[in-house]
């Protein structure tokens, strides 16, 4: 089941670089307009928190760092979250590392994983207002894992990634290599000092942990009793006994109290095996909690049996302990942004307040004006809620699709879900849902009275609202998406998809690779496969992004002017859209990781509404 929502994110992703690799043309006459109007952004809450650090001197300061390349703030013990101005400070990079300095406080090292390729090491001295790059890696990921002590009066700097480490022993100003004997291939997941040590360096690979006691200039490999693909995610060591730590590996916890010469492995009651975090409760060593991807798991008894305390969709990247506040506990998720705690675990709840990375693959709204949208999420902040558009506040719906939503359509007060699952109808937001093309869609479109899908098996339309389906033409193999568009230089619109690469279009008798107005001659396909022909590209009906112009294009389905706006980021994840620029309810634009926008025009002779509508935590 996890591997099915990773694989749906990934299809998201996927479906939008497939858009992007094909930019497509505006029309050319008439020339688009650019109407006055306002931008309002709903931040929905909500984030994949990819690291979670307090800062111990400071009491209820934690720091969150997020995969879209933020780093949000919390002063008040993780109940509400802030960033800086502008957006993520690191488009392009998660945030897979935060480490507090133990001589500034409010000094912060974040280390940073590109997206596509890359890292990054920064430090912040201004408690994550600011940030200064310190080393820069272009084509390696060589900071996803950071660790700082001070030694001697030295401030020593550790970071490593996919071939090794890097060391500074003068706070970062020059550094040097360090080679743990990793197998090959195999790259650090985890990093840091021993607490009671601090010149003890410990580090986890994609097979077994290592250890340098000085300062990574040799290493050893401490993996007695583990299996021999054991990866390891974390450590977890005693505040009193130096010999005693826990691990958190790909296949379940492991134990050892003799200083890492043995290991004993756990796994009793843990569903799950893959266990990314594995920490001690302070107040009671023999209580033990495993975050893992199908949940957190809580052992009462030093780990001898484990018991799942949450949900089970809940991915766990992280768990962290208030130092001044031993009973709050912090649950850094895949997708559900943070999660608190005041009983250590026990009861969880969201606290996304400010926290405002949500993935929203998709908006629709109905002829009555109500606005749904689909959450990427799992547990409670995930499915399809409605929105009031005046104050942000979100409801989420009745009746949701369980698989994650791709796509949404509005088709007068029925609301149709593309998911991994099939096609779904509900006759209204909020009501049951019930299958209506039992085929894995990709994307949704309308136009001319007809609905449009895009599915793993080809393309199918719907005549009757979406009450029934039926294929289009004898193309059989994976349709990325559906648009319904105006052939090149013309103002006429027919029915093309994206498949295999291709622009294809719909001929009145199959696809092809000729528009409406080609060569004359009718194209056929063979074998579920279209003729080849002349490329022409399509112009699409509605919104058609030109992420770098930094602009949209809306083409009026009415035969009216094309419309030109700036976005209102740069670098946004546009991946749906519902409504019209030209009325007073505007254009939603859904994106991945923030949230909802909205452009509104300006009445006329009016003041156009603007700012940014933050709906409550939930």
């Amino acid at each position: 089941m996890r591997r099915r929502r990773a694989d749906t994110f990934a299809a998201l992703l996927a479906a939008a670089l497939v858009a992007a690799a094909f930019p497509l043309r505006a029309a050319a006459d008439p020339p688009a307009s650019s109407p006055g109007g306002k931008w309002l952004r709903y931040p929905l809450p909500g984030a994949e928190v990819k690291s979670l650090v307090s800062e111990p001197r400071t009491p209820g300061l934690f720091f969150a760092g997020t995969a879209l390349g933020g780093v949000y703030r919390s002063t008040d013990g993780g109940r509400s979250w802030s960033s800086p101005p502008g957006g993520a400070p690191f488009p392009g990079y998660s945030v897979t590392s935060l480490v507090t300095d133990p001589q500034r406080p409010g000094t912060v090292w974040a280390g940073l994983t590109g997206v596509v390729r890359g890292g990054l090491l920064v430090r912040s001295d201004d408690g994550a207002r600011s940030w200064a790059v310190v080393r820069r890696w272009e084509d390696r990921s060589e900071a996803r894992v950071v660790a700082v002590a001070v030694l001697r009066g030295r401030k020593v700097v550790a970071v490593g990634g996919d071939t090794g480490l890097e060391v500074s022993e003068d706070g970062g100003v020059t550094w040097r290599s360090s080679q743990p004997p990793l197998d090959p291939g195999s790259g650090l997941s985890f990093l840091a000092f021993h607490p009671l040590k601090p010149g003890v360096l410990y580090t986890g690979s994609y097979r077994h942990p290592f250890r340098s006691t000085d300062l990574g200039r040799s290493w050893k490999r401490i993996a007695g009793g583990m299996v021999e693909d054991t990866q390891v995610f974390h450590l977890d060591f005693s505040p009193t006994d130096p010999d005693d730590i826990w691990a958190a590996t790909c296949g379940w916890v492991y134990r050892t109290t003799d200083g890492a010469a043995t290991w004993k492995r756990f796994k009793d009651g843990l569903a799950d095996r893959r266990t990314q975090v594995v920490v001690r409760d302070p107040r009671n060593a023999s209580r033990v909690l495993a975050g893992t991807t199908g949940g957190l798991f809580e052992s009462q008894d030093e780990g001898r049996t484990f018991h799942r305390i949450s949900r089970e969709a809940t991915v766990v990247n992280g768990l962290l302990f208030d130092p001044s506040s031993p009973a709050v506990l912090l649950v850094a998720t895949e997708a559900e942004g943070i999660l608190r705690s005041e009983d250590g675990g026990l009861t969880l709840v969201e606290s996304n307040a400010g926290l405002s990375e949500a993935r929203v693959p998709a908006v629709a709204v109905t002829a009555s004006g109500t606005v749904v949208v689909a959450r990427a999420a799992d547990g409670g902040s995930g499915g399809l809620w409605t929105l009031d558009p005046a104050t942000g506040e979100a409801t989420r719906l009745a009746s949701s699709p369980v698989a994650t939503v791709r796509a949404l359509l509005a088709s007068g007060e029925g609301l149709l879900a593309g998911t991994p699952d099939g096609l779904l109808l509900a006759r209204a937001p909020g009501q049951p849902f019930g299958r209506v093309l039992d085929v894995p869609i990709l994307g949704l479109a309308s136009g001319a009275g007809r609905l449009f899908a895009a599915t793993n098996a080809g393309a199918f339309e719907s005549r009757d609202g979406g009450g029934s389906w039926a294929r289009v033409g004898t193309l059989r193999t994976r349709v990325d998406a559906v648009l319904w568009s105006r052939a090149p230089g013309t103002r006429t619109e027919a029915l093309a998809v994206r498949s295999s690469g291709r622009i294809l279009w719909w001929n009145g008798r199959d696809f092809g690779l000729e528009a409406l107005r080609g060569s004359g001659r009718p194209l056929t396909g063979g074998f579920g496969r279209p003729r080849a022909s002349a490329y022409r590209p399509p112009e699409p009906i509605g919104v058609d992004v030109e992420a770098d112009k930094g602009r949209l294009l809306y083409r009026a389905a009415d035969g009216g002017p094309d419309i030109a706006l700036t976005l209102p980021e740069r670098g946004l994840f546009v991946a749906g859209w519902a409504g019209d620029p030209r009325s007073a309810e505007g254009l939603y634009l859904a994106t991945i990781g923030r949230g909802l926008f909205r452009f509104v025009p300006a009445p006329p002779g009016g003041v156009s509404p603007g700012g940014e509508l933050s709906a409550p935590a939930r």
